[in-house]
């Protein structure tokens, strides 16, 4: 995404910022964990209504006795309501246990549900609390609903993340579940009207989210994985040039963030503008990234230009490559005419991580997430920068130079088919075609 207009304060900020590290990302993501959702006010019911729709149909097919109306959907979802969803969806038993189990009463009426969804590991309940009345955190839906639809290979396959030289990175609590189920068209982004509205994977998650994950994942248990999904279980990445190891990790320690237009922090505090919540949009996730980083350490990484996918796509900083050819570590950009976009025009970016692999913060995924380039936007396609000092300087004849690593294709379960034209940067994914992949919509 182009990103909003930048005041010239904002500008002055970005010129200073890039200069010298702002702050220890380890401590960022601390800042981002300990935030409590907002409370208090009335209820916006209108940003709700998405989700009435979804507890209609549910309803109608006998899936859903609960509240349908978007003010009562607006609550925070419980883990009661988890089980209640699934329950009918993923097939769980119905009724009481008959006899107590760790916390749940013998005659608790999802009791019977909630133990096979323990059971399975579907639903985390760490010491044996299954706690069914109390909040329900994003990340714990994503876990249930993802393993329950299935999607274990991808999920394990993501829990497993080393590169091709076996290099192990640090990756935050729920990252394999957070992915897997935002390649699938499970989360949903808030329009940038109600992006005080986005929250971590870490916080609770509200009902009316729950009701559409419930929904999606009905439709995908009769239609079949999305391909983007299917890919996951292929993932793989070659070795990581080492002087994009440290910017490789501080992306990886971004999954489960919301996408955020205009975000470029993961709380409200962002040193350029106030943002309405923690989180990123396309740009500003790269933009972190880089800022963020030891730029004494990595000084043989080039800055891009500016903090909008306009000035980093156009700037003089980064040498322009095919996308094919993209490296861990590059940028790659998207248009609405793919090649034919002007440079000028690019409306989405990404971090490329190799083999046509890329993590980014995108509206059609809800957050940030890794997508593998045929299953998200092909079409749009426009070029990768790279932003390697060696590749715009001659580097001095005492200095090593790196070999690139040959970059190879991981083949999907299935045929990918081309997904439809992207829609606008807020509107929500629909719920998966039978076998085919999720529109994505420019970050």
């Amino acid at each position: 995404m182009t990103g909003p207009r930048r005041t010239p304060r904002r500008r002055a900020i970005v010129a200073t910022t890039v200069a010298a590290p702002l702050i220890a990302i380890g401590s960022l993501t601390a800042v981002a964990l300990a935030q409590t959702p907002p409370t208090g006010g009335p209820v916006p019911a209108a940003a709700f209504r998405f989700a009435e729709e979804a507890a209609r149909d549910l309803a109608k097919a006998r899936m859903w006795a609960g509240p349908r109306d978007a003010v009562a959907l607006s609550r925070d979802a419980t883990r009661r309501d988890l089980v209640v969803l699934m329950q009918p969806v993923l097939g769980l038993p119905a009724g009481p246990i008959g006899a107590a189990w760790n916390d749940v009463a013998a005659d608790d009426p999802q009791g019977a549900a909630a133990k096979r969804a323990v059971e399975r590991g579907w639903l985390a309940a760490p010491g044996g609390a299954v706690a069914l009345d109390a909040p329900l955190i994003g990340r714990d839906a994503n876990q249930a609903w993802t393993l329950g639809l299935g999607m274990g290979r991808a999920v394990s396959r993501l829990g497993q993340f080393r590169d091709g030289a076996g290099r192990r990175f640090v990756l935050p609590e729920g990252f394999a579940t957070s992915i897997t189920a935002r390649e699938a068209g499970l989360r949903r982004n808030y329009p940038a009207s109600d992006d005080a509205l986005e929250r971590h994977d870490s916080q609770p998650i509200r009902l009316a989210d729950l009701v559409l994950m419930a929904a999606r994942g009905r439709a995908i248990r009769r239609g079949g994985l999305p391909s983007s999904v299917r890919a996951l279980q292929a993932f793989r990445i070659p070795a990581v040039d080492p002087m994009f190891v440290p910017t490789v990790q501080r992306a990886l320690a971004l999954v489960g963030n919301p996408y955020v237009w205009g975000g470029e922090w993961t709380d409200q505090n962002s040193p350029l503008d106030p943002q309405a919540a923690g989180g990123f949009d396309c740009s500003g996730i790269v933009w972190y990234v880089w800022t963020t980083g030891d730029r004494a350490a990595e000084a043989a990484i080039n800055m891009p230009s500016g903090r909008t996918t306009y000035t980093m796509n156009v700037g003089k900083r980064g040498k322009r490559i095919a996308w094919q050819a993209a490296r861990a570590g590059d940028l790659v950009f998207f248009g609405g005419s793919g090649r034919r976009t002007p440079m000028n025009q690019a409306s989405h970016m990404s971090i490329s991580l190799g083999n046509k692999w890329i993590i980014h913060s995108s509206g059609g995924r809800g957050g940030v997430s890794i997508s593998w380039l045929p299953t998200y936007w092909p079409s749009g396609l426009m070029n990768a920068r790279s932003f390697r000092v060696s590749d715009t300087t001659p580097p001095a004849k005492d200095q090593p130079t790196t070999t690139p690593t040959p970059v190879t294709t991981p083949e999907p379960a299935t045929p990918v088919p081309a997904p439809p034209p992207p829609g606008g940067v807020q509107a929500p994914p629909p719920a998966p075609p039978p076998g085919g992949t999720q529109p994505p919509a420019p970050g």
